[in-house]
């Protein structure tokens, strides 16, 4: 994902556009019980949170886009 979709994307879920390095954008978006959601252009996952997903830990719940 560009960084013009991430944003775009980030702003109509309420979450925010992130930077992964190499020219990969993700959206990060919270949920209300603290569980995180990252969106890019091929999955889409859900970590237990942010600490998890920056430790690259395994994703509680996994789909695949294409």
């Amino acid at each position: 994902m560009d960084e013009r979709s991430a944003k775009v994307i980030a702003e109509a879920l309420g979450g925010a556009a992130w930077h992964s390095g190499g020219g990969v954008w993700l959206v990060l978006k919270e949920r209300p019980d603290g569980r995180l959601v990252v969106i890019s252009d091929e999955v889409v996952c859900e970590y237990a949170g942010l600490r998890d997903f920056e430790a690259g830990a395994a994703a509680s719940a996994t789909i695949r886009l294409c």
